[in-house]
């Protein structure tokens, strides 16, 4: 079988790496050559396994059809690649093209599904393979994988996650091309639909300290992909006009009886800072690009905004 890959980040990677130890026979990998954010980790593998390495901006240009059918491309693999296939790619492919998410559908389509998983304090997330259809993230489900959520996960460990049960379900999809078996999938159920886009950030990125402790640290942990780029950069605060970027918080078991944002006690670095319920300690902060200790900008009676 012919297959076309478009790829990116880790999930990309672990593709490529399980198609290159199948019998299928992968033509070309699209993906981000020059991004070292991104395509570069993929690029630099398809490079090493001696694959062609194509622009992942190919699948919006209608004219790239002609390349496919001439190559007899069967079907395309998106995982984790963001550019729209435009209807000529998808429709010049014998069998079409499927994508990989990283969330259950319809519940979580659209963008950053495992940082909105941790925000929203879900008990559980999963995985979907889908085909690609006009209605993005909106084709027939293939098959899916669904795995807890636990209150210390972030969002870069619930996205390795995604990758880890992710994986499996492509494998499976494509052996069961090979057998012969059914792959129509099943028909999303879109009442319960909720999109995601791509500038949409909770509270503009900005923490309500009004608001329980609970859900402060999910932010936080929902943003936090260290040592890797955040999609939704790190949730920030104000103090006299200056933005502080809080890095990692712990809930502490003591309730508060002060105005929400109020800082207290400042220990061996960490901060402590009220919000709706509990106090929470904050460790390290980021002023301006640099990572400094809470207490060296924190003061007790200070006033977050």
């Amino acid at each position: 079988m012919n297959i076309l890959l478009a790829a990116e980040e880790s999930a990309g990677v672990q593709t490529l790496k399980s198609l290159s130890k199948s019998s299928h026979n992968l033509k070309a990998v699209l993906t981000h050559a020059s991004s070292p954010e991104k395509g570069a980790p993929v690029a630099a593998l398809a490079k090493k396994l001696c694959y062609t390495i194509m622009p992942a901006t190919l699948v919006k240009e209608p004219g790239f059809a002609d390349w496919i059918a001439e190559k007899e491309i069967d079907l395309l693999l998106n995982v984790h690649s963001l550019f729209i296939i435009c209807t000529e790619v998808i429709d010049s492919l014998k069998m079409g093209a499927y994508n990989l998410h990283p969330g259950p559908l319809p519940s979580y389509a659209g963008l950053n599904a495992p940082s909105w998983a941790v925000y929203n304090q879900e008990s559980q997330h999963g995985v979907t393979l889908h085909k690609i259809v006009d209605k993005i993230d909106g084709g027939n489900i293939i098959d899916e994988a669904l795995f807890p959520i636990t209150a210390t996960d972030t969002g870069l460990s619930v996205s390795m996650k995604c990758v880890m049960h992710g994986i499996p379900l492509i494998e499976k999809f494509l052996d069961k091309i090979e057998k012969g078996e059914s792959t129509a999938g099943k028909e999303q159920d879109f009442s319960g639909r909720n999109y995601y886009r791509v500038n949409q950030i909770p509270n503009n990125g900005k923490i309500d300290w009004g608001s329980s402790a609970s859900r402060i640290d999910a932010f936080v942990r929902a943003c936090n992909y260290s040592p890797f780029q955040s999609p939704w950069g790190h949730p920030y605060t104000l103090l006299d006009g200056e933005k502080i970027s809080i890095l990692k918080i712990g809930i502490t078991n003591q309730h508060c009886n002060v105005n929400p944002g109020t800082v207290g006690e400042t220990v061996d670095g960490a901060a402590t800072i009220a919000t709706a319920d509990y106090w929470v300690t904050a460790n390290r902060c980021m002023v301006k690009g640099i990572h400094v200790d809470a207490d060296s900008k924190l003061s007790p009676g200070d006033l977050l905004i």
